[in-house]
């Protein structure tokens, strides 16, 4: 009987513990899901460039020694060139480093570009078919037939028809009190998609689109969603007299973070193994969506499409001579940073040097 009294409390005290011991894995579980997910993200943002000489990457190291002597006699303030995932030339004027943050101006667009595809992959915006009045009602109310035409694509392409130009109607726009108001003021006077027309008033009415489609600034989403993941901490951005993101010509950063954009585009949208923004919209807006009747490049979803030495390549252009170039035939990223006031041509000089020089 004695024996018998002393095995039920032990009983109790078993069945006790492992009740615990159950529940405290189940909770470990899910602590270990929620962990993993968390690390996962954590790990994935691991990134730092490792750099190598060019010559372990197929190049030889004149070519960059012949372009800094040209470099110096630039107003280039910075030149990076990424091959195969590694850093094989760096330029800096004096003054200027890696860590120097540089205003992208025009670069901005490619950015915003890349929120308005997670967007869509993500189901906050439907597709580029959406018509802008969705997000613009006083389109509809009020607007011009050739202004009810206009959709996200068009906006993406500059083919809006809207009759607006960085040259013509810079200083007026910065200076109003509304700038979204003063784009959708402006008569549409082509039909959308017929005719190209270079405005970032067409990327403005995208940032506008984003923070009502997100309930986020371009900014906020873009920290969220494309910054934070690719461990670019440099990011700055301007905003318009509302608080929208200026992601027409406000983004500033320094050139390494300049060079993950070029990476994560290289890589179809992937980065360290985390697919950021879908591979269909990298090839969208790196493929010519609209030929231009001139100029030396075509456009796709706010990059810029070319050949360099016969290479398919695209890539991100400010003011002033900001670059971001991806050579994809040979995983080549090169950004450039610049206060140059001359003609564009001579990037086009030194980017078809370096391709010219790449072995295989």
């Amino acid at each position: 009987m004695k024996k018998l009294i002393v095995i039920l409390p032990v009983l109790l005290l078993l069945l006790t513990f492992s009740g615990c011991t159950n529940n405290a894995n189940t909770e470990t579980t899910e602590q270990s899901e929620q962990t993993s997910d968390i690390t996962t993200e954590t790990i994935e943002t691991q990134f730092e460039w490792q750099k190598d000489t060019p010559e372990n990457h197929n190049i030889s190291s004149s070519i960059f020694t012949s372009l800094h002597n040209q470099f110096d006699n630039t107003e280039i303030q910075a030149c990076v060139t990424v091959r195969d995932d590694y850093i094989i030339d760096e330029y800096y004027k004096d003054s200027y480093d890696a860590s120097s943050i540089f205003s992208l101006y025009s670069c901005s667009k490619s950015i915003t570009s890349a929120l308005v595809g997670i967007a869509i992959d993500k189901g906050l915006i439907e597709s580029t078919d959406v018509f802008i009045s969705e997000y613009f009602p006083e389109i509809e109310a009020n607007g011009s037939e050739y202004q009810k035409q206009i959709t996200i694509w068009h906006l993406l392409t500059h083919t809006s028809g809207i009759d607006m130009s960085d040259d013509a109607n810079w200083n007026e726009w910065i200076a109003s009190d509304h700038w979204v108001q003063y784009i959708l003021d402006r008569p549409v006077t082509s039909e959308p998609g017929t005719v190209f027309s270079y405005s970032t008033g067409n990327s403005h009415l995208l940032c506008a689109i984003l923070q009502e489609a997100t309930g986020m600034s371009v900014y906020e989403f873009g920290q969220k969603y494309l910054f934070e993941p690719l461990g670019m901490e440099s990011v700055q951005c301007n905003t318009d007299p509302q608080g929208i993101t200026d992601g027409g010509n406000g983004f500033q950063m320094n050139v390494y973070d300049m060079l993950k954009i070029g990476r994560l585009y290289l890589n179809k949208g992937n980065w360290q193994g985390e697919q950021i923004v879908s591979s269909d919209w990298i090839e969208a807006s790196t493929s010519i969506q609209f030929i231009r009747d001139s100029g030396s490049a075509d456009y796709g979803y706010q990059w810029w499409v070319r050949q360099f030495e016969g290479h398919s390549a695209y890539f991100a252009q400010g003011h002033f001579g900001q670059f971001i170039f991806v050579v994809p035939d040979f995983n080549l990223i090169i950004a450039f940073t610049s206060h140059n006031t001359g003609r564009t041509s001579m990037y086009w000089q030194f980017v078809n040097a370096i391709v010219a020089n790449c072995g295989s």
